[in-house]
């Protein structure tokens, strides 16, 4: 998976952007969305896949909400400081591996798989998220910036540190995924007038009962 993920070169900076006082409203509203989704789908009989965990936002609401999780990270110090998270929580059911997702035999392996601020900094959505849709049985959860007004101000920002962001139009997460449901949410300061920044969007098969 091509990323370019500013986050896997400093875990550190990674949480020092998430104690920003915009950044943290905008994620408590994205977790708050999220945390609807996992509640919908968590079911204690099932297998969770996380890719992108980074120091585990989710993780640990995932391992409250299924019987096991595997956790994708490539940032080998990412996949570190989730790890020793999970062991001072005592998640036993949540397994760490510090690989590309892209490169893991993972068709069918799981009922649920979760990608949380990855698709950011991917250049090939529809691929990734093709590879997320083979990976599970039930449902994909996903979130992308969207484009707009707040989606430019992000990707400005990203710019003058050197990084690209990849915007989105709120109709792509349901042609990345053919043939199967979608529900979009806008999350992120979405007012009347402005959009959301962040589109969080839930994916079920069509056979899907």
């Amino acid at each position: 998976m091509r990323s370019n993920n500013p986050y896997h070169r400093g875990a550190g900076l990674y949480e020092l952007n998430l104690a920003l006082p915009v950044i943290s409203t905008i994620r408590r509203q994205e977790a708050a969305a999220v945390g609807k989704l996992i509640a919908r789908y968590g079911d204690r009989r099932h297998r969770a896949l996380e890719v992108g965990p980074g120091t585990g936002m989710y993780t640990l609401a995932l391992a409250q909400a299924f019987g096991e999780v595997v956790a994708v990270e490539d940032s080998a110090t990412m996949a570190g400081i989730l790890g020793r998270r999970l062991a001072a929580a005592g998640a036993t059911n949540v397994t760490v591996v510090n690989d590309d997702f892209m490169r893991l035999p993972v068709d069918g392996a799981f009922d649920v798989a979760v990608a949380i601020g990855v698709l950011d900094y991917v250049a090939e959505p529809a691929a990734f998220v093709a590879r997320m849709c083979a990976a599970t049985r039930e449902a994909l959860i996903i979130t992308a910036p969207q484009r707009g007004l707040l989606g430019a101000c992000f990707a400005a920002a990203a710019r003058l540190r050197g990084i690209r962001v990849y915007r989105h139009h709120r109709s792509a997460p349901a042609a990345w995924a053919p043939g199967w449901r979608c529900h979009v949410a806008e999350v992120g300061l979405h007012t009347r007038l402005t959009r959301g920044l962040t589109l969080v969007a839930a994916l079920e098969p069509r056979s899907t009962s």
